[in-house]
Parts: C-alpha cells; structure tokens; sequence
C-alpha cells in the first residue's frame, strides 16, 4: 500500500500535474502514518508543499522532522537490502534535501537573509561526492547567486537612504525588482522600501503607486498599508486613508486571534499597533467632517508659490507618469 501511493504520488510531482498535487500531498501523509521514519516520503511531502507555496508549513515541517530522520530514518527501498546502504552519505542526505528546501522556501516568502544561512549550512554540512545531481547542483549555485546579488542591492539602496541618497536609494531598489521574478515577496519589500524613497522625495504619487503595487503582491504587509494610508492623509485624501486604516485594522485583529501563542513581545508590538491605527483613524475621522479639499500642491510634487505655468507643467509630468493614454488623448484633442 505504502509503495503504491509512493509510485501515484511521484508520478504526480514530477509531472507537476497541479490539480492533483492536493491530492498527492494526501496520499504521501497517509504513507507518512504507515511508515513513519520514511525519508523518502518525507521529502516527497516537502516538495509537495513547496508546488502548493505553503511555505511556512514547510519550514516548520522539515525542522520538526530533521531530528528525528537523523536518529531514526531508513530509506524506502525495495531493491536494496540494509547493508548495502552507505550510511554516512544517507546523514547528509537527510539534511541537504531539508536545508536546501528551506532557503527556497525563504526565498519565496522575501526572507533573503534566513534563504541565504540556510543554503551556507546546505554547503557546509553536505560534502561534494554527496550533493545533488549535476543540474540540481546548478540550481543550488544560481539560487546563491540570486539571492546575494539581491541582498547586495536591497542593502545598497538601505544604506543611501540612511545617508539621505533617496535618488541612489531608487535605483538600488529599482535594480533588485528588474533582477527578480521569482519572489513576490521580495518585489513587495523593495516596492515598499522604494515608495518610502518617494516620499522622501517629495514624489507623492509615486510612493502611493509603489505602495499599491507591495500591497498587490502582499495583501497583508501591514507596514506598507500603513505607509498608504498616512500618503493618502498627508494628501488631504480622507476616504483612501481610512479604508487603509480600516484594513490594517483587520489585519492587525486576525493577527492576535490567529497567533495567540506568539512570543510576548511580539504580541505586544502587535497590541501596540492595533491601538496606535485605531487612534489613527479616529482621528483621521475627526478631519474628515472638515471637508478640506485635496492638497493638490503636494500631489504635484510643487510649492504653492509656483507660477500657473510651473502647477502646468507638474500637472502634465504627473499624468505622463501615471495616465500617459490620458496625455495623448489631450495632445490630439
């Protein structure tokens, strides 16, 4: 029964037959109940749940599991007696597959730095007569080689924006985003960080679009929604702001009833910032019965001593930006 679902279930993975991972990932946990100290099927749930992008599950799985498959696992072989296993390589193997796993999995959840120790221990641990196949071996170096040359360009552009380089600052962030395509996440974090560069700038609208896009790509990156809705308040935009604020609201209220069991202090930042967005909003409440129009001088990115023909020519540069197929429309009307 437990080679049965092996052979069903590795069809399905090497395939990548989507629709019936779920399935896949069943069969392998019923495996899993039969024969427990299965590294095979162990691994095989692993790469199920990295095809399903359930990576924090994953994480958690292959570190609950390491231990134990050191002391206790036995490869699921058929063909092959005990003795003939060469036991030191099996050690290794227990480890490299989970460690390796795990970056790729920090990877895709924007955790470079945690993706990156993991991969060293991957190095570290596993000698090279015991490492992957030549084309696995490939995608361990190119996944190293991204995720430094990634890391390099996030804490090029922190560093200008530290020193007040906000214009250097963009270019690092705009680097990494054209560099990855792989971890949304981490496109979400320098989508982040460049419209905090924005703002910084003095260019509004486009902190408010970079933030748009960090948000679409992290729905719950409760920093960059709280980040939107302080732009969307600083431009007089009531209604915006407060749906953020609403919305990390939300967020910051599944947080506590999801993660009651989190550290202290951790749920106490948390409690922080619930009651800090809930004073916020208040507030914001409180200015928007004061029906002030819109800054539209801040939106322009222009001081309200400008000329009409400078508020002209901002107002022509912020919708070449944002809305050039309304530029052509007014250029040919």
């Amino acid at each position: 029964k437990v080679s049965t679902f092996m052979l069903q279930s590795k069809e399905y993975l090497v395939k990548k037959e989507f629709d019936k991972i779920p399935s896949a990932l069943q069969m392998i946990t019923d495996a899993l109940s039969i024969s427990i100290h299965s590294d095979n099927l162990m691994k095989m749930k692993a790469e199920a749940l990295l095809l399903l992008r359930r990576y924090e599950e994953l994480i958690q799985f292959c570190e609950e599991t390491l231990q134990l498959a050191e002391r206790n696992s036995v490869p699921l072989c058929l063909d092959e007696h005990l003795e003939n296993i060469n036991l030191d390589s099996y050690g290794f193997s227990v480890k490299s597959w989970r460690y390796y796993l795990i970056a790729k999995s920090y990877f895709f959840i924007g955790k470079l730095e945690e993706a990156h120790q993991f991969l060293k221990k991957y190095e570290q641990t596993t000698p090279a007569e015991y490492k992957c196949g030549k084309q696995s071996q490939q995608s361990v170096s190119l996944l190293s080689k991204t995720i430094s040359e990634l890391l390099r360009l996030k804490v090029a552009g922190n560093e200008a924006f530290q020193a007040g380089k906000y214009s250097e600052a963009v270019e690092h962030y705009t680097a990494a985003l054209l560099s990855n395509a792989e971890s949304l996440h981490f496109s979400a974090i320098c989508f982040g960080n460049r419209a905090a560069a924005y703002q910084a700038m003095g260019q509004i609208l486009d902190a408010i679009a970079d933030c748009s896009l960090a948000i679409a790509l992290d729905t719950s990156y409760c920093k960059v929604i709280s980040r939107r809705a302080s732009l969307y308040e600083l431009i007089r935009d009531y209604d915006q702001a407060e749906n953020d604020l609403r919305r990390l609201i939300s967020l910051l209220e599944e947080q506590l009833q999801d993660n009651m069991s989190m550290p202290s202090e951790k749920l106490d930042n948390v409690r922080n910032n619930l009651h800090r967005a809930n004073l916020r909003l208040s507030a914001l409440e409180r200015d928007a019965r004061k029906r002030t129009s819109l800054n539209m001088y801040l939106i322009l990115g222009i001081e309200p001593s400008c000329s009409a023909v400078d508020i002209k020519r901002a107002y022509r540069k912020a919708a070449l930006r944002h809305h050039p197929d309304k530029v052509l429309y007014s250029i040919f009307m």
